[in-house]
């Protein structure tokens, strides 16, 4: 009996190619990106099956769409002129009221509108054309975790509807 294994038999913590195949056509992702994913599974759940990774994938993909939509919720609440765009002079703007509210509650803030204003231009106009896109905006939010934490903080949410 061969004790060797075909070379298209994946190793037990490693996902077999018709598998990456069907996930990178599933989920969008890059074989490299699945792999990484299915690395960090198996750090997390050792007796987890390929089926269980496949459950895994689809539920972090779920959660990604609900961030990309949030972004786009976000987005059109920045969006005042409702021009597609994202201009200083709009989210200057509500850096003042989330400013002044936060004053209002007593809260003591150590930077300025203006400073928040430009950090948030430097991380999200990508082209550097003074205004930020939705894709720039979008992209931005799902890569800076702490941007979307700034954005559902109640005082933000409360200016932004209003």
């Amino acid at each position: 009996m061969s004790t060797h294994r075909s070379a298209a038999a994946a190793a037990p913590n490693e996902l077999d190619a018709e598998t990456v195949g069907f996930l990178m056509e599933a989920s969008r992702l890059s074989a490299e990106e699945l792999r990484s994913l299915y690395a960090q599974f198996k750090a997390s759940q050792p007796g987890g099956r390929t089926s269980d990774f496949m459950n895994y994938v689809s539920k972090s993909q779920s959660s990604s769409a609900q961030l990309r939509k949030k972004a786009h919720q976000f987005f059109d609440l920045f969006d005042r002129n409702k021009d597609r765009s994202i201009s200083r002079d709009e989210v200057l703007s509500i850096m003042h009221s989330v400013f002044l509210t936060a004053k209002d509650r007593g809260v003591q803030l150590n930077r300025q509108p203006e400073d928040v204003c430009d950090e948030f231009f430097s991380k999200l106009d990508v082209d550097g054309n003074c205004e930020i896109s939705e894709e720039e905006f979008v992209q931005g939010v799902l890569s800076e975790p702490d941007l979307l934490k700034i954005l559902q903080n109640p005082e933000v949410m409360n200016t932004l509807s209003s």
